[in-house]
């Protein structure tokens, strides 16, 4: 992947010979907290909804009818829309590309609150996602990024139609970039039709007004505990998490091989075989690490009989034990670190999955061809490396959520 820079635009470029569609996506940087709690949310539903020139029925007809796939993606730290289309669509792929990026009309803004509060309500439905919601908004109390589903929900009345359109005139004064991986002759000619068409995209590097997050003290140093009463729940749902550092520390390579040993590797992962297989505790058990600018997250997640809450818990206080006080062989580390990297190549095959990687480093800051440095520091970690950071950051106080009857969480 290249990097052009011409005329305040920054182009991210790949050519893919003998491909049949071209991937472009562009991202924007988020540098602020929401105004309130589903305002990014709503824009992401809107921004597809119609233009000044053509209605949201006018895209989607044109959309559908050539096979264009257009998406938009709001994350906590960024916003991605990207277009997916045949190499002789170019022209009209981008042109409706450039349209909804400049000319969107958010027209169908109360249509799109009632819908997303239905949504809500359903998804808060789940069990596993109320517990989730809980958590969320728990260890990230008091922070934007802790804007959880029932937040959202009691905020979405006090949104306007303005706090929406501000959204798309706030990300165009951030941090910008177009990623675009597919089969076509001249690069040049590819920069200059950005230069001509997209000059909206001149980036500016800002200083983002978001705190960053360092750690979890819990309550009082001990463990935030939040019980949520479902007494039809036929299964307990728990997490339990704590804030681990950010993508740009040396930590970073290390805790994922952590997480891949922990539980993320499926059915070879220490908690799948010792809580699933041994014990008999789960349905469904795994860890997760997930990456933001301002910090990152590792949780544990299980799926259990309600009886089995402390057990499960005690579960995984046994395991990160188990983690800091022997280090893991070099027959495990290595195998953490192909399941890691066999992912990245498989998500690496596409032109989409590959501009969209791209964009996704280059706009969190990361660089240019960043995994390929990521693989890297993988290979040096060592069973050594893994026990530290299981010490560093998994004895630390942890939030922890647990969706159950109320005769079960009675601890």
């Amino acid at each position: 992947m290249k990097l052009i820079q011409k005329d305040g635009i920054d182009i991210l470029i790949q050519n893919a010979k003998n491909t049949p569609r071209m991937a472009v996506c562009t991202y924007f940087s988020i540098d602020k907290s929401e105004k309130y709690a589903g305002v990014y949310t709503l824009f992401a539903k809107l921004l597809l909804k119609g233009t000044k020139t053509r209605s949201a029925q006018q895209l989607a007809d044109i959309i559908e009818n050539n096979g264009i796939e257009t998406s938009v993606k709001c994350k906590q730290d960024y916003v991605k829309v990207s277009t997916l289309f045949l190499n002789e669509d170019f022209d009209l792929a981008l042109s409706v590309l450039a349209d909804i990026l400049q000319n969107s009309t958010f027209d169908e803004f109360e249509k799109e609150v009632f819908k997303l509060k239905g949504e809500i309500v359903a998804d808060l439905d789940s069990p596993q996602m109320k517990a989730s919601d809980v958590f969320i908004e728990g260890i990230f109390k008091n922070h934007y990024y802790g804007n959880s589903y029932a937040k959202i929900l009691s905020d979405l009345d006090k949104i306007q139609k303005q706090d929406v359109a501000d959204v798309l005139t706030q990300i165009m004064s951030a941090k910008k970039v177009i990623s675009i991986v597919g089969d076509f002759a001249d690069e040049d000619s590819i920069v200059e039709y950005f230069v001509k068409n997209f000059n909206f995209m001149k980036t500016n590097e800002t200083v983002s007004e978001i705190p960053g997050i360092k750690s979890f003290s819990g309550d009082n140093g001990k463990d935030r505990i939040v019980k949520v009463v479902k007494n039809d729940a036929k299964q307990a749902q728990v997490f339990q998490g704590y804030i681990v550092d950010t993508q740009f520390s040396e930590d970073y390579p290390k805790i994922a091989i952590m997480n891949n040993l922990l539980g993320s590797s499926g059915l070879s992962s220490r908690l799948f075989v010792e809580l699933r297989d041994k014990q008999g505790l789960a349905y469904v058990v795994r860890s997760a690490l997930e990456p933001l600018a301002h910090s990152s997250l590792f949780y544990f997640y299980i799926g259990t009989e309600p009886k089995n809450i402390e057990k499960s818990l005690l579960g995984f206080k046994n395991e990160v034990q188990k983690l800091v006080s022997n280090a893991p062989s070099d027959v495990e580390i290595q195998g953490a670190k192909e399941n890691i990297t066999g992912r990245l190549e498989y998500f690496s095959q596409t032109n989409m999955q590959i501009a969209s990687i791209a964009g996704y480093d280059y706009i969190m800051g990361l660089g240019l061809n960043y995994e390929e440095k990521y693989k890297k520091k993988l290979n040096l970690v060592t069973g050594d490396d893994v026990s530290k950071m299981a010490e560093k950051y998994l004895l630390n106080p942890s939030m922890i959520s647990i969706l159950a009857p109320e005769e079960y969480l009675k601890f």
